[in-house]
């Protein structure tokens, strides 16, 4: 049962990336799973209901592919910083990032869900990473954790979802300059040494 529905959710959102969110209907999912409307209803109330689930798989997806690039780091909190900043540059614009814009205009309610999820998944790794930033003498002891991991989160949106309107600013550029801001307003003496160390080999 629980296959049945991952494979629903999945070929969902293929169809909502091929023809988006609003166009595609009940039908045209049973269809291309394969399977009657009555038992595409066994697994979801509604739309709205397969909506729902299939963005929360989307965002555990997600969640599981950020945990996995940061502990594929063997460095310190710096690097593994960097390592979520390249993340989100790929995963906060693609194509199921989209999705989420649609959600927003039709289903706003879903949107917000949604949006509450992925960042309290950016929130429990940033506050991860400055908890062991601190403890490996990189950044400050008096900083305050949950603050700056709002913050932060506030940066990755600012960069990464278009905040930042200027068409002269590259984003790329516009990155790599607001990481080193953030570094460099919670890093230690050796912090500061160890960043300036990884701009010089870029």
């Amino acid at each position: 049962m629980e296959s049945e529905l991952s494979r629903v959710l999945f070929t969902s959102i293929e169809l909502f990336l091929q023809f988006g969110v609003k166009s595609v209907n009940m039908d045209q999912i049973a269809s291309s799973c394969g399977m009657s409307k009555k038992t595409l209803y066994k697994h979801v109330k509604n739309k709205e209901d397969l909506l729902e689930k299939a963005f929360e798989q989307v965002v555990a997806f997600m969640k599981s592919e950020l945990e996995e690039a940061i502990s594929s780091i063997e460095g310190n909190a710096i690097d593994q910083l960097f390592a979520m900043e390249r993340f989100a540059e790929v995963h906060m614009r693609d194509d199921k990032d989209r999705l989420l814009h649609q959600l927003e205009h039709y289903y706003p309610s879903i949107a917000n869900g949604m949006k509450a999820k992925r960042e309290e998944t950016v929130f429990t790794v940033t506050k991860r990473n400055l908890e062991r930033g601190i403890h490996e003498g990189l950044y400050r002891e008096d900083l305050h954790v949950d603050h700056i991991s709002l913050l932060y989160y506030g940066h990755v949106l600012a960069v990464h979802e278009g905040v930042i309107s200027n068409e002269h600013i590259k984003l790329d550029q516009l990155r790599k300059t607001s990481l080193r801001y953030h570094i460099r307003g919670i890093a230690t003496a050796n912090g500061l040494e160890y960043l300036n160390q990884l701009i010089a080999t870029q």
